[in-house]
């Protein structure tokens, strides 16, 4: 039976991870787009929380409470939020379906005290794109894979030590774990985007990348991708719940107090009716990432749900995004107020499926 009540200890840490985000991210979310840059101190600061760091541990990962505290992020900065998600997907990856050895080699370099960047390569820059299908191949060649393709829109590619590959090898989806140094990998440089300008989303191309067998993700025991997919749609499913909430969370007041032809914004039955639908959706949002993250917790098959989740999701986040900018008028393209940004980043978090993770 599925319960909406949560529990002490999800509360305390959904509670603390809210306080420390409106605090610490919430106030330089508009610098860090400005700049396109995310400084070293904040980063540094997502990671004193060790949100990463517990999901090496097997009572440390709860898509549940990941669910929670991603939405809080993402209610004080999306890109933010997913300066987070990409580490904990890739670090949640090795852990659940990586071998002893590769847990071992790769999980101690995101044990310390200073933020460690690791991304999960899944898309792909391909109007045809489908995360069913994918152009990246590995040949097996002798006790070597060779990798070629190119991955795009990778969270801060340039400053990940790690990358995992998603690629097709022998007709089949499979994972690869391949250091940034290695020969053949090219981070690109960053093209800029519409929006979660401070992510530095690059491509990264993968030219004849020798990878040993033994880093292939679970070695000669393979891994399951849909998985690491499902996990991804949970965690942008999120942070978009928790985006959208903080357009709801802003609107609200806003309209309380613009007086437009002698009565507040918010006593007129067309915006009441449609920041009761913003509140609605979000409601929606939450309960969908919820049932998806329970499945998962729960070792179901999450797949339906978390896909779902994540397109009622992108669309919803969008329409909230778009109504919360009709509501200030022309108060919402001004970078006085961030709902312009958040405008932005809902149209681009839509289209960042598998970077993520719960």
């Amino acid at each position: 039976m599925i319960t909406f009540e949560l529990s002490e200890e999800q509360q305390i840490a959904q509670s603390t991870i809210r306080e420390f985000a409106q605090a610490v991210l919430r106030p330089v979310a508009q610098r860090a787009d400005t700049d396109c840059k995310i400084g070293q101190k904040e980063l540094d600061a997502i990671w004193s929380t060790e949100i990463v760091q517990a999901q090496a541990t097997e009572e440390g990962r709860s898509p549940i409470l990941n669910a929670l505290l991603l939405e809080e992020l993402g209610a004080a900065d999306a890109t933010l939020a997913l300066a987070v998600a990409a580490p904990m997907a890739f670090v949640q990856a090795i852990a659940d379906q990586g071998s002893e050895k590769q847990r071992q080699a790769l999980l101690t370099a995101f044990s310390g005290p200073k933020y460690q960047a690791a991304a999960v390569a899944v898309m792909e820059p391909s109007f045809r794109f489908d995360a069913s299908r994918f152009d990246t191949k590995a040949d097996k060649k002798g006790d070597n894979y060779t990798l070629n393709g190119v991955k795009a829109f990778v969270p801060l590619a340039s400053h990940c030590s790690h990358f995992l590959v998603i690629a097709e090898s022998e007709g089949v989806a499979d994972a690869f774990v391949v250091p940034r140094q290695s020969s053949g990998v090219t981070v690109r440089k960053p093209k800029g985007t519409l929006g979660l300008c401070a992510l530095e989303l690059a491509e990264v191309a993968f030219e004849g990348v020798s990878v040993p067998s033994a880093m292939r993700l679970g070695e000669h025991n393979g891994c399951d991708v849909q998985k690491i997919i499902d996990s991804a749609r949970i965690g942008l499913s999120a942070i978009s719940t928790g985006l959208g909430r903080s357009v709801l969370d802003y609107v609200i007041p806003y309209t309380k107090e613009r007086v437009v032809h002698g009565s507040a914004l918010a006593r007129k039955q067309a915006i009441a009716f449609r920041i009761a639908d913003m509140h609605i959706e979000v409601e929606a949002m939450r309960w969908m990432s919820w049932r998806a993250a329970w499945e998962m917790e729960t070792a179901q098959n999450a797949t339906r749900s978390a896909q779902l989740a994540y397109t009622y999701a992108a669309e919803q986040v969008m329409s909230i995004a778009d109504e919360g900018v009709q509501a200030f008028g022309g108060h919402g393209f001004v970078r006085a107020h961030p709902i312009e940004m958040w405008y932005r980043n809902a149209r681009s978090i839509s289209v960042l499926e598998g970077v993520a993770g719960v």
